[in-house]
């Protein structure tokens, strides 16, 4: 539950995180499958089956996703839920949870693109109670979005990695923008390790 000293915390976080961190300015995500990465192209597989090849420079990032668990989450962590459309509290799909050098990451909630009204929604932890399921409240500068979280709901932790992490068969999520030859710039790379997959 939240305390008076949890709240003076919090608004401290919320004021650092002001300046937040967010994906490389895309027009598409792209998920699937790594075929194969090689300098500057990034081959994967989608759901569909079929192949898309995307440019990857000097400046794309990548992330790397690894498996967590519910009791991961803790107060004032840093995390995103992918909602599912729905009432009030929404329930979780996927939770996310980011390192100290990616809070601030996609501050806020915005509709996202896995299922029709899915939203994410990234934030600081202001409220964890419960068991089952668990009630989670993430705040972030000018709001605060509440859901159940289900005890079989996945959950993933993400932080900075490198390219030699996108071997063949990695689950990936990808932030891209086309450039000026119509093929899509890889600005942001989620890659998942060990058989986890990417909730963005």
């Amino acid at each position: 539950m939240t305390t008076p000293v949890t709240r003076l915390l919090l608004a401290a976080l919320l004021a650092a995180a002001a300046t937040s961190v967010r994906a490389e300015p895309t027009s598409a995500r792209f998920r699937g499958t790594v075929e194969r990465a090689e300098a500057d192209i990034l081959e994967i597989r989608q759901a569909g089956g079929g192949t898309l090849n995307l440019r990857m420079n000097p400046k794309t990032r990548v992330f790397a996703v690894t498996q967590a668990r519910l009791r991961n989450i803790k107060p004032e962590s840093y995390a995103s839920v992918l909602g599912a459309a729905g009432s009030d509290p929404r329930q979780a799909e996927a939770v996310t949870l980011y390192s100290p050098s990616e809070r601030g990451f996609e501050a806020g909630t915005q509709v996202w693109d896995t299922a029709p009204g899915a939203t994410l929604t990234a934030g600081w932890v202001a409220d964890l109670r419960g068991d089952s399921p668990l009630r989670l409240t993430l705040a972030y500068g000018g709001g605060q979005t509440s859901f159940r979280i289900p005890p079989d709901t996945p959950v993933t932790q993400i932080a900075p990695g490198e390219k030699a992490l996108l071997e063949p068969g990695a689950a990936v999520t990808v932030f891209a923008r086309p450039g000026p030859d119509g093929t899509f710039d890889a600005g942001t790379i989620a890659v998942g390790r060990q058989g986890a997959v990417p909730a963005l």
